[in-house]
């Protein structure tokens, strides 16, 4: 009876050390932009837009194909406000596997860049 249970227990152990070995998921690894053509970065600008709750972005320096971090500035102050002490939002570039998707420092939140191609640093 019991090597019985034993033939069935067995393999279905074997197989599900398998199936968990190969689901393991790729680390996400820092990257840069493939490209910085206008359609590219419009589309970039519209997702940072979205994440930051704000209807237009202005990028701060830096050329995202050669760094791994977009910066966005600042909304400018009003008129009554004199100077602002708001610092630039910074979002990091990453890859898991052929995913593109940047994260925003702040807060940890991701956020995918569809159809966006990346190079791995």
């Amino acid at each position: 009876m019991l090597l019985r249970r034993v033939k069935y227990i067995l393999p279905s152990l074997a197989l599900a050390g398998f199936v968990v070995s190969c689901e393991t998921t790729a680390e996400a690894t820092p990257a840069t932009l493939a490209s910085a053509d206008s359609d590219t970065m419009e589309y970039v600008r519209s997702v940072l837009a979205d994440a930051l709750g704000r209807a237009q972005i202005n990028f701060g320096a830096g050329d995202p194909t050669s760094s791994p971090v977009i910066s966005v500035l600042p909304p400018r102050p009003v008129d009554h406000e004199g100077r602002s002490l708001a610092t630039p939002e910074q979002f990091d570039i990453f890859m898991q596997g052929s995913r593109c998707y940047v994260r925003r420092r702040k807060t940890g939140d991701e956020y995918s860049l569809r159809n966006i191609d990346c190079r791995p640093l």
